[in-house]
Order: C-alpha cells, then structure tokens, then sequence
C-alpha cells in the first residue's frame, strides 16, 4: 500500500510540474507569431504580379 502511494504521489507530483511547462511553451509560440506587416503584404503581391506578368509574356511570345 506504501509503494501505490508513494507511487501516486510521484505521478501527481510530475503531472502538476510538467502542465504549466506545457501550456506556458504552448502560449509563447501563439503569441509569438507576428501578424505580416503592410509592406511585406505588399511585397508579396507585387512578386506574386511579377511572376504572373512573366508567364503571360512567356505564354503569349
């Protein structure tokens, strides 16, 4: 009886150190994303433009 309990204690013990590890690694990468900012959006779009004016002077030489 001794050991299943020092056992369950041993369990619980390393259960309620390892949950917050876990959820405080899990919020530091969601709020670690950063959102893209204007100009790499805009960046982004004219390469996209520039890509799609490519193939269609390809396509139409």
């Amino acid at each position: 009886m001794s050991f299943l309990y020092s056992f369950m204690s041993l369990v619980l013990v390393i259960f309620v150190l390892v949950v917050p590890v876990i959820i405080t690694i899990l919020l530091l990468k969601h709020f670690n994303k950063h959102p893209k900012t204007d100009q790499d959006y805009l960046l982004e779009k004219i390469r996209e433009l520039e890509n799609r004016i490519e193939n269609l002077e390809d396509n139409f030489s």
